[in-house]
């Protein structure tokens, strides 16, 4: 792209600069000695009315840098329910562990940013840069606990892992403006129909930079440890909204600019899709930490993911976007759950119903759904996302998820069994927030009312 002809039209770009500006008043807000209550319900607030003229900011920034169409509203529409929901969740925990609580709201936002910046990127450049911005702020969440031995070695791990996949991904970048002469999407479209032995390899090492992010396997070695050592919330939030976003931006170079490579792309993530489903889902079946048994969970979930992505079209595309929504309130409801019993040991979990029968409720209606089981949102959104990729001629594929899908029933409504079937081994010093009620009853009323009625997600 040549710089002198970028067009300064900006107007796109209203909702991040606005989000930027907002974030940053936060971080500095310390000096005006706030009450913890009232940023956060400050931060909730503007970022409900930030939701409603989202829409308003229809068009593109930067000559067709960063274009606002259906799909990146949708999407962005996606992460700010996500971000309210982790901001909720994350007030009591820091108000029970009295941890940096301006720095942690602030970056959040930071990376939310990142992640609507993002799902906009038409450009490689500005794609990274992107996805950078909402890393970094990432990595620094992860760390927040800075005086807790665990928090600090997830944070290095996933620092210096989240750094070789940056690397990888540079380097693609690399390969693929060498074989094409631009970064433009629409004209790297253009440049790889001269079919340039570069763009394989530029194409590959892109492609396994993003595996590194949203935790395929074999690239998923920082994700159960990040996850276990991080604070809930975060963890929480990492395993959710950024594969949102990194998902719906994967899913458009593949779909958009790399379709005529669909065959070649296609079958390094078949492998990929397959490997993750079997390690996320085996190695979930054996964790006593819940947290840890959500890890897992998500990486076994990424690889049903991958199968939209697969069936190359856009209503396969399409099924990837609404199941990552669904997957957001399910996993955020669970770990607001886990938050509130204040127990990460699964064993503990056993008679909970006897001490807050609600509370066991949500969690019973948060794992039907992570499993499948109808009529949550979970079971239409897997079914529609396995019919996308039945229509397009990957049933064995199809019929390998369900297998494995059924295996995850195991440890899933093993904390169901726990809860309503065991006695209890001693008495849960419960976490009670209006705050965490309040996340927990959206993400449940969410996944029952859009499994009951499920025209809004097909």
């Amino acid at each position: 792209m040549n710089i002198s002809q970028i067009p300064l039209k900006v107007e796109a770009l209203v909702p991040e600069i606005v989000l930027t500006c907002f974030a940053s008043l936060i971080l500095f807000g310390g000096l005006l000695k706030l009450r913890n209550e009232v940023l956060i319900w400050s931060s909730v607030l503007f970022l409900l009315i930030f939701l409603f003229f989202i829409p308003s900011f229809y068009g593109e920034a930067f000559g067709g840098m960063f274009v606002n169409d259906f799909l990146s509203i949708y999407l962005k529409i996606i992460i700010i329910i996500g971000a309210i929901l982790s901001l909720l969740v994350l007030y009591p925990y820091l108000r029970e562990r009295l941890i940096q609580f301006k720095e942690s709201i602030a970056f959040i936002l930071f990376s939310v940013i990142g992640m609507m910046l993002l799902v906009s990127s038409r450009e490689l450049i500005s794609f990274f840069l992107s996805l950078e911005l909402m890393s970094l702020s990432i990595y620094v969440l992860v760390g927040v606990r800075r005086y807790d031995s665990k928090s600090n070695e997830a944070a290095i791990k996933y620092f210096m892992l989240g750094g070789l996949s940056s690397a990888l991904m540079l380097f693609g970048i690399s390969f693929i403006y060498g074989a094409t002469n631009t970064t433009d999407f629409p004209l790297i479209l253009k440049g790889i129909s001269n079919y340039n032995p570069l763009i394989y390899i530029g194409v590959g090492l892109f492609i396994v930079g993003l595996c590194f992010k949203i935790a395929l396997v074999p690239f998923h070695m920082w994700a159960p440890d990040v996850y276990e050592g991080a604070p809930t919330p975060v963890t929480a939030f990492i395993s959710t909204l950024p594969k949102v976003a990194i998902l719906g931006a994967f899913g458009r170079v593949l779909i958009d600019i790399f379709r005529d490579l669909h065959f070649e792309w296609s079958n390094f993530l078949i492998v990929l899709s397959i490997a993750t489903m079997v390690i996320g889902n085996i190695f979930a079946l054996i964790q006593r930490n819940i947290k840890r048994m959500l890890a897992y969970s998500s990486i076994a979930h990424a690889g049903y993911i991958v199968i939209g992505l697969l069936a190359g079209t856009e209503h396969g595309f399409n099924a990837v976007v609404v199941y990552m929504f669904i997957y957001t309130l399910m996993n955020v409801g669970a770990f607001a759950v886990v938050i509130a019993f204040n127990e990460e040991n699964i064993d503990n979990y056993r008679g909970l119903h006897k001490f807050d029968p609600a509370l066991a409720l949500m969690m019973l209606i948060f794992m039907f759904s992570l499993t499948g089981v109808p009529p949550t949102a979970g079971f239409i959104v897997k079914f529609n996302l396995f019919l996308q990729a039945v229509k397009t001629g990957f049933t064995w594929l199809v019929v390998i998820a369900v297998i494995f899908t059924v295996v995850s029933a195991y440890y899933y409504l093993r904390v169901v069994m726990y809860m309503y079937m065991k006695e209890p081994v001693k008495s849960p010093e419960i976490i009670y927030s209006k705050e965490l009620n309040i996340a927990i009853l959206i993400c449940a009323t969410g996944i029952a009312f859009l499994g009951i009625f499920p025209l809004f997600l097909i």
